[in-house]
């Protein structure tokens, strides 16, 4: 038992990259949401008579968005600061935030509401029209508003029965009342057309009134938010700009990824505790862009599929993308200009012997490649003047395709 407290003791005590990690988590909440700062305004335009004219209404709001697209933290960090400013102004709201894969019917959604409140209600054989009652009872008493956010509100929609969905959206319509204690923000995964397929008519009008839409980031806003949460969450000088930089040039919707910030945090989250398994080894206590690639082989492996392709490729097309992958290791930039990688390519002939092919033939093999979805190529590159043709890849680790590489080249010159 002493050898492995040892260990643990050695892991607890060793050098790491993190200052600390738990800002890259998914449950953080940051201070600050870049980027989302209309949605923001939108939600307190809707929610503002809760604190000008309390009481006079129920507001409802729906975030809707894909995956990783900041509706959940919005709504968190809206009804949180909500909820501090109207107590400074004399108006008693809470806020509390359910996820309806966990409470899927309304019984369970407001004992929920019921334990988040702190509310001492015996709900043992309580019915979820009693139970409601009995909430709204002591907030009357106690003069408190709250906003009930309603997370994955999709798997609400699609397990609910019809008078469910009528009870927990047309809320007021079922239980009348003159002072209305209770607001709603339903947070649902997916576009408007999708919403629409999952309500009926009596519903769908009334949940749909007010949208707040949340788009896929685009790259320079994830940059942004990589950007904040590397000085969280890393010892300064761990990660540079440019692996920032790529994690948002491989996620960002504009540029070929699906947008998702989550996504993007984990991939973060995953290449620096590659960097920290390597400070053990003696090497440097940097996360690279190599970690990056590395995360991606292993977490989206469907993407590595792709390398198939390799074998069906002539043999100078192979030694052109063997050159890219060795231009970019050598450089650990993230792009690298199209007369580098044909200056390697030369390189990698005259090592094999190979007549090497003209500039011409060069260009159309990169072009194939991107064609082919293995690279990606840029006409400018910021702080760089001038235009022409940059080069990058974003899937396996460098490495690890140069080997991929040799062995295919080897095999190629041996069947000629």
């Amino acid at each position: 038992m002493d050898r492995i407290g040892e260990i643990i003791e050695s892991e607890i005590k060793g050098p790491s990259v993190f200052v600390d990690e738990s800002k890259l988590y998914p449950e953080y909440v940051p201070e600050k949401l870049p980027h989302r700062e209309e949605q923001i305004r939108q939600l307190s335009r809707l929610f503002k008579p809760l604190i000008l004219q309390p009481g006079s209404t129920s507001v409802k709001a729906l975030l809707a968005g894909p995956i990783g697209s900041g509706k959940t933290v919005t709504s968190i960090v809206f009804g949180t600061e909500f909820s501090r400013l109207a107590e400074v102004k004399g108006v008693k709201v809470k806020y509390v935030h359910i996820n309806c894969s966990k409470s899927a019917n309304p019984a369970s959604i407001f004992r929920e509401v019921k334990n988040q409140l702190g509310l001492s209600i015996p709900d043992r054989g309580l019915s979820a029209t009693e139970l409601i009652n009995s909430i709204l009872r002591m907030l009357n008493r106690d003069d408190i508003y709250v906003i009930v956010a309603l997370d994955e509100f999709d798997y609400f929609l699609k397990s609910a029965k019809p008078d469910e969905r009528y009870l927990v959206i047309r809320f007021y319509d079922v239980f009348e009342s003159y002072v209305k204690r209770l607001s709603f923000i339903y947070i649902i995964r997916g576009t408007p057309a999708y919403i629409s397929s999952l309500v009926d008519e009596m519903t769908g009008s009334y949940l749909m009134k007010n949208m707040v839409i949340f788009e896929p980031y685009k790259a320079k806003e994830l940059y942004d938010i990589l950007r904040d949460r590397v000085e969280l969450a890393f010892y300064p000088g761990v990660v540079s700009d440019e692996v920032i930089e790529y994690i948002s040039q491989l996620i960002g919707v504009d540029t070929g990824g699906d947008g998702n910030a989550r996504k993007a945090l984990a991939v973060l989250h995953a290449a620096g505790k590659l960097a920290e398994k390597e400070i053990s080894e003696g090497k440097s206590a940097r996360v690279t862009i190599n970690h990056v690639r590395a995360v991606f082989m292993q977490e989206y492996p469907s993407l590595v599929n792709v390398l198939d392709t390799l074998y069906y490729l002539p043999l100078h097309e192979l030694l052109i993308f063997k050159a890219i992958a060795v231009a970019l290791l050598r450089s650990g930039e993230d792009y690298v200009p199209i007369g580098y990688v044909e200056k390697i390519y030369r390189e990698l002939c005259d090592e094999l012997r190979e007549k090497p092919r003209g500039h011409t033939k060069v260009y159309t093999y990169v072009y194939d490649l991107k064609n082919r979805g293995l690279i990606m190529t840029k006409t400018s590159l910021k702080g760089r003047r001038g235009r022409s043709t940059y080069i990058g890849f974003g899937m396996v680790p460098l490495e690890n395709l140069i080997e991929k590489l040799d062995k295919l080249i080897r095999e190629r010159r041996l069947v000629r």
